[in-house]
């Protein structure tokens, strides 16, 4: 059953906006499904999915704050367009909230030891393999100007891909699909830079953990080095990838995420990943002088990015919610509307502003600013202090991992997994300067993953 936790994750499609995104997609009912089953056959499991008393005070409070927030804002907003209204952010609330309690107990029913663990990440890989050749390999044609697979683009778009709401002449999926409308590659994603979230902030640390301890992971190979060499291959493959979608977010995922590979290898593959840094440089270097293509791709989305203005008006604006309403935020739904308020007119004269912006509603361009502005100081303080205590949790177990007189196989796989949860916190929280959902599935299966891996390793430790 674990074995299809991560790959039913692809499918992001919603099939309904007037829920939260995760409670639409077909993962849900599934991981429902798996949780009812599991119960069934392992029935005294049920008391590892009961949230301890703190979740449930932590929990109420959140709801209680953010209840008289959005109250307060909605007494300020009225019934506008420009807010999801104080029903229907109660309802997507509520979503994500069930979402993060099912995504927390399937992780709890379902991977219980070390083989569970390897399974887990194991189908992840292996679906993200069929993924990149099924789906995000044909796109790479379709961005090159090759036809061939333009029909096949549209249809499992059409069956599969994720869109976000469109307007007359503000479409990115008029011509059949994301990527033969924009010419970018997204999956299933509803654009190219949630693509390259997921494959950066969830897969590649995996990959970046398994090399950086060269262990052996893979049981159809006979080796260690062709494990190795496999992964360091897979790696690449993703961060080419970042690249090819064509987006900001992409790019310095990748430049980032392979400065933290190098600090985390072995001295040998650390030497092997400066060497293959500097000639990429280089290579980089002449093609951007030499290579039209290129030159054009950098300068659009690195260099020279298009579309400046919004980003920067609305991170203006979200830092200025945020400063006007510090500490209990504006309520989740209702950044929008203050967005607009405080938004410079000097970012303003554009197409994306004035025909779609200003009249349907202001979206967040910035999660990490986002989520202070929605929730302010009363929820953002306590929420980073967890994630922070849970992280030095993490340095000290690894600290530690010596005194459980492991093997060299085990010590691997543990140091591997920590490795690949920092690296996936520090890539998650670059990105939130951008756009993240951090509450989709895949991002919350791998952060419970992590988590319970790391309290298994406490209770080791005390025993």
């Amino acid at each position: 059953m674990v074995n299809f936790l991560l790959p039913i994750t692809f499918f992001s499609k919603n099939y309904t906006n007037a829920l939260a995104e995760t409670v639409a997609m077909v993962a849900f009912p599934v991981f429902l499904v798996m949780i009812l089953l599991q119960l069934y056959r392992y029935p005294n499991r049920l008391k590892s999915i009961v949230p301890s008393k703190t979740a449930i005070y932590l929990t109420g409070f959140f709801w209680i704050v953010q209840l008289l927030v959005m109250a307060w804002s909605y007494g300020t907003t009225g019934e506008t367009i420009l807010t999801t209204g104080i029903i229907h952010s109660g309802i997507i609330l509520a979503g994500w909230t069930v979402t993060v309690y099912v995504a927390w107990a399937i992780i709890q029913l379902t991977i219980i030891t070390e083989q569970d663990e390897r399974a887990f990440l194991k189908s992840g890989l292996i679906g993200l393999i069929f993924y990149l050749l099924l789906t995000v390999l044909p796109q790479i044609t379709v961005t090159f100007n090759i036809s061939f697979f333009h029909h096949y683009v549209n249809e499992i778009a059409h069956l599969f891909e994720r869109h976000w709401r469109t307007h007359a002449g503000y479409n990115f999926y008029a011509n059949g699909s994301y990527v033969t409308t924009e010419g970018r590659v997204n999956g299933f994603e509803p654009e190219a830079a949630f693509l390259a979230n997921l494959l950066g902030v969830v897969y590649l640390p995996i990959l970046i953990g398994l090399t950086a301890t060269g262990q052996k992971f893979w049981s159809w190979t006979k080796k260690k080095g062709t494990d190795q060499f496999l992964n360091v291959v897979f790696a690449f493959v993703i961060i080419m990838i970042l690249f090819l979608a064509k987006t900001t977010t992409g790019i310095l995922t990748a430049g980032i995420a392979y400065l933290l590979w190098a600090f985390w290898a072995n001295k040998r593959l650390r030497w092997t990943l400066v060497w293959l840094a500097a000639i990429g440089v280089i290579l980089l270097a002449v093609a951007y002088l030499k290579v039209g293509v290129i030159h054009n791709t950098l300068n659009q989305f690195l260099f020279a990015k298009q579309g400046t203005d919004n980003r920067l008006g609305g991170t203006i604006a979200l830092a200025l919610t945020f400063l006007t309403h510090p500490i209990f935020g504006v309520g989740y739904g209702f950044t929008s509307y203050f967005i607009l308020q405080n938004v410079p007119l000097s970012t303003t004269d554009n197409f994306e502003f004035q025909h779609v912006y200003s009249q349907f509603g202001y979206p967040n361009l910035s999660d990490f600013l986002g989520w202070f502005a929605s929730f302010g100081l009363i929820i953002m303080v306590p929420a980073i202090w967890l994630l922070f205590r849970l992280l030095a949790r993490t340095f000290l177990v690894k600290y530690r991992l010596p005194r459980l007189n492991l093997n060299e196989e085990q010590m691997a796989w543990h140091r591997g997994l920590i490795i690949s949860f920092i690296t996936m916190v520090v890539l998650a929280a670059f990105s939130s300067i951008f756009v993240i959902q951090v509450f989709l599935w895949p991002y919350l299966l791998m952060f419970f993953f992590y988590r319970k891996h790391i309290m298994r390793l406490e209770e080791e430790l005390q025993q």
